[in-house]
């Protein structure tokens, strides 16, 4: 079985400038790696696809195919040439395959906030994605655009919340820790913000340390559903961090992701410092 998580974080990203010649690789290696028609039958001239899309001067991936939209690849035809004079109908399957090429960039564009390098894309990631993820429903959405959907929880996010931090215990004291983290607990389960506290890593349940992944050695990052509503549900939660963590170290860890306004770094040093805390001061008791 894939590991998709990690699939996704060893994805190749694109440079700011991504020379012609590349983006026609891009083109050409995902359709022979995703769609099933190699480069050779573009040469030869004679597969309707890769016609249609010489006529409609389609030459690279992010610099013409992704500028399409679905009903201008479903309707795709090749019209006829000196060399071929009847061209065959294009396959339904490799036009729906063409659609889901498009809109698996632009879903994982969106999830790494960066184009991909579709020249390197894993056959693997694309087969989980038309299978698992892909909804025929699903319009193509640029990745730098926001989806329906986020904007609605967006709103439905600033109308139900209210930054308050009043809500939220404050940590004065270490010895109040217990209390306060599980205080903590409560009232962000009840604003439907637990994804605020989550490890920012992949972690190894037995020790709750962050665990790279057995393949690459890589740290596995998490990766929010809704990277807009994460961003703006992580800006808000922050203010709270800042004004409820009063202990010198709470202030400490916050300050020193300020900058970041990582919500998930914060609380896993957070309940590191204490469980280690508390771990030292019991093997001094025991000593005793």
């Amino acid at each position: 079985m894939a590991d998709i998580a990690g699939l996704i974080a060893g994805l190749a990203i694109c440079p700011n400038a991504v020379m012609p010649s590349a983006d026609t690789q891009m083109l050409e290696r995902g359709m022979a790696n995703l769609v099933g028609i190699c480069s050779a039958e573009r040469l030869a001239g004679n597969k309707s696809l890769w016609m249609a899309f010489d006529q409609m001067g389609v030459q690279g991936f992010l610099g013409d195919l992704i500028t399409l939209t679905e009903d201008d690849i479903m309707n795709l035809q090749a019209q006829p040439t000196c060399a071929v004079a009847n061209p065959l109908p294009i396959p339904i399957i490799q036009k729906r395959k063409m659609v889901i090429v498009v809109v698996t960039y632009q879903h994982y564009a969106r999830l790494k906030g960066a184009s991909i390098d579709m020249r390197l894309f894993p056959v693997e990631l694309f087969d989980h994605f038309r299978i698992s993820v892909y909804r025929h429903d699903e319009k193509i959405i640029p990745w730098q655009a926001e989806l329906p959907s986020q904007v609605n929880a967006k709103a439905f996010f600033l109308k139900s919340i209210k930054p308050n931090s009043k809500e939220y215990k404050v940590l004065r004291d270490d010895k109040n820790w217990l209390t306060f983290r599980e205080a903590i607990k409560t009232t962000i389960m009840s604003h439907n913000l637990l994804t605020m506290i989550i490890p920012p890593f992949a972690t190894d349940p037995d020790t709750g340390e962050f665990a790279p992944d057995p393949v690459t050695g890589r740290l596995i990052p998490y990766i929010p559903d809704d990277p807009g509503l994460d961003e703006m549900q992580r800006t808000w939660f922050f203010k709270v961090v800042v004004d409820i963590c009063q202990t010198p170290v709470g202030k400490k860890i916050v300050n020193q992701n300020r900058e970041s306004m990582d919500t998930h770094l914060v609380w896993h040093e957070l309940c590191k410092h204490y469980q280690n805390s508390m771990s030292s001061k019991m093997r001094c008791q025991e000593l005793l």
